[in-house]
């Protein structure tokens, strides 16, 4: 059985003088080799929670476990960080700084000096090395945090808004070049991010944060049809099999509506009824010319949640 990557239960972390924890009570893991994203607002805790999780603060209470173990000594060094602020000497060039990150890591610079010189490359950085990192644009510091990060292949990967700064193009250059680290290594991926496609995209599981804690678990695709509608638009070969249509839809649980030559079918666990439903009106020789799925967005069913969770309170 594979370990897990990360381990939290009831996992808590109250700053002094505050009223409310940071992290409040949460329990989750993250198989091995899983991308998950952590959703929020601003506030909600998530940068706290990976704080937690690469060991550069300590719980209040609860338990934090990366690959089994505290996350420290040998732990930290089978991760990686993207933060927000990116940690650079802004005074020493783009060399300079790489070669520090790389002695807090432990690795020789003659080793690594040749992927960090091809990760440079990768981002379009390979003729900054001798440049003053001041002297860099937002985007181009954006992409030196990715490569920093990356100058070893870490077990686990946390990245805080890695797309912050980026445009198109460089959003997708490290969304390829992290699928790629996937799929070669395994890497385990938990990010944040206030881009909905960011996450849609690459995370098979998106937690949703609220108030430091975690209201939903689940793929984004569960999420909408938790939070969201979602709906099927069923077009047959005439208007006259309405009656059919409705009859059929309310003995498998759906609610059927005739919209201009459409009809429009919702009702709960609509995915799961709507075959039934298909194989009743072909049971009952109703031609089907197209059946087409249609859910919220990520960022309805987002909204959706978190404005649940503030009227609950």
């Amino acid at each position: 059985m594979t370990e897990d990557a990360v381990t939290a239960t009831a996992l808590t972390k109250t700053y002094p003088g505050a009223s409310t924890p940071a992290v409040d009570r949460m329990t989750f893991s993250v198989p091995s080799g899983q991308s998950i994203g952590l959703l929020g607002p601003n506030g909600a805790g998530k940068t706290t929670l990976l704080k937690l999780v690469c060991g550069v603060s300590p719980p209040t209470s609860g338990q934090i476990l990366v690959h089994g173990a505290a996350p420290d000594g040998a732990a930290q060094r089978d991760l990686a960080v993207v933060h927000q602020s990116g940690p650079f000497d802004m005074m020493l060039t783009v060399r300079d700084n790489l070669r520090i990150a790389a002695g807090f890591r432990g690795l020789s610079w003659r080793r690594v000096r040749t992927r960090a010189a091809a990760l440079l490359d990768e981002f379009d950085l390979a003729g900054k090395s001798d440049d003053l990192v001041f002297t860099l644009s937002g985007g181009q510091r954006r992409r030196l945090q990715v490569v920093r990060a990356l100058l070893r292949v870490p077990r686990l990967l946390l990245l805080d808004e890695p797309s912050a700064g980026l445009d198109v193009e460089g959003r997708r250059r490290v969304w390829d070049l992290l699928d790629d680290l996937r799929r070669t290594h395994g890497l385990t991926l938990v990010w944040t991010s206030h881009h909905m496609d960011e996450l849609e995209r690459n995370c098979e599981r998106i937690l949703v944060v609220q108030h430091g804690r975690i209201l939903r678990d689940g793929s984004s695709e569960q999420l909408k049809d938790e939070a969201g509608q979602v709906t099927a638009e069923l077009r047959t070969g005439s208007p006259d099999d309405w009656a059919a249509v409705a009859e059929c839809a309310r003995l498998t649980g759906l609610a059927p509506e005739y919209r201009g030559e459409l009809f429009v079918l919702t009702g709960d666990d609509l995915r799961r009824r709507l075959p039934a439903l298909i194989a009743a009106l072909t049971e009952r020789q109703v031609a089907i010319e197209s059946v087409a799925l249609t859910s919220s967005s990520l960022e309805d069913a987002f909204l959706a949640l978190t404005r649940a969770e503030v009227s609950n309170r």
